[in-house]
């Protein structure tokens, strides 16, 4: 059980960027910018930083690494940048890379929309060169507290079509995490509860139809991560007894563990990242995304029902980092 625990919700600022910190009587905290409704830093204990998020206005503006990014209408990469939606054909601008990435939010201003029990912030994304419909975005943050003392950051993202016809729309989010005093990942242990690896060619693109499926061994473990390196999408999630999927980190030296649970049912794929090649920090966090869809996912048969998306509907995504300081807590 988790008990909103919070003192103040305050205007802040990150090197210029309207921010907003939210600070717990359990004394955690977090800093949320404006642009991009992005995750700057949670801290579970004063000084204790558990995201590792952007360092400078630079970094944000230019969303480098997609560090804490809120995504959509799409996660991961669109192949070309093209795909067809209604009958018609869609191309998207494509980043230095030639790449479309992470759709349109990281980029944008939200304005807010709520401050008191949880801080909300929305933008409307206008249609566009490759994307013509409307949608709107509401992403809330809350602290909480769990009576094992174990401390949460809670996201909800809710986007709603606000066009006059259906739309691809699927959501993710995209935070780093590493744990207090670690020097990188190698000392991490990880357990991510799902029965199907996706395959992918050279661009991360996954392959065409049912060639994208490997089924796995449920739960995944990997009990010293070392220089093992991933950049993998996995579905087949396994629920435990709550409904929720909980993918489990644990720090081999210091006994901490950081758990990123999600709601099978709104995000039933969870991408891991050993933030490998990184222009800042490789492989000093591990990135664990949940998302909607696979990427490429406007591309794929087997996802067209699940994005489409009509006038007027909502699509929600849930999910909970947790920290415990002990992992026998």
């Amino acid at each position: 059980m988790a008990n909103t625990s919070f003192s103040a919700v305050e205007k802040a600022d990150f090197f210029g960027f309207p921010a907003w910190r939210i600070r717990s009587v359990s004394g955690a905290s977090a800093l949320i910018a404006e642009r991009g409704a992005t995750l700057i830093s949670w801290q579970p204990e004063l000084g204790q930083e558990v995201i590792d998020g952007y360092q400078d206005a630079a970094e944000l503006e230019n969303h480098i690494a997609y560090r804490s990014a809120i995504l959509a209408p799409w996660a991961g990469r669109i192949k070309a940048g093209k795909y067809v939606f209604a009958d018609s054909t869609q191309q998207l601008s494509l980043n230095e890379q030639g790449e479309a990435l992470h759709g349109f939010l990281a980029g944008r201003d939200f304005q807010v929309k709520e401050k008191g029990a949880a801080l909300t912030l929305e933008t409307t994304v206008p249609a566009q060169e490759g994307y013509p419909g409307e949608f709107s975005v509401q992403v809330t943050y809350s602290l909480e507290e769990g009576s094992d003392k174990a401390q949460h950051l809670s996201l909800e993202i809710c986007a709603k079509n606000t066009g006059k016809d259906p739309l691809p729309l699927a959501l993710g989010w995209h935070p780093y995490v590493r744990f207090p005093g670690s020097s990188g990942i190698s000392n991490y242990s990880l357990e991510i509860p799902a029965r199907t690896k996706i395959l992918a060619d050279s661009q991360l693109i996954p392959l065409a139809g049912e060639a994208a499926y490997a089924g796995i061994k449920a739960p995944l473990h990997i009990d010293y991560l070392g220089n093992q390196k991933l950049d993998v999408s996995f579905r087949g999630l396994i629920p435990d007894e709550d409904g929720v999927v909980t993918t489990r980190v644990r720090d081999l030296a210091s006994g901490a563990m950081l758990e990123l649970t999600q709601e099978p049912a709104d995000a039933p794929v969870i991408h891991i990242f050993t933030a490998d090649n990184l222009n800042r920090d490789s492989r000093n966090s591990l990135a664990l995304e949940p998302l909607s869809h696979l990427p490429d996912a406007f591309n794929r048969a087997d996802a067209r029902a699940s994005l489409r998306l009509e006038s007027g509907d909502i699509r929600r995504l849930y999910a909970t980092l947790t920290y415990r300081k002990n992992s026998n807590q």
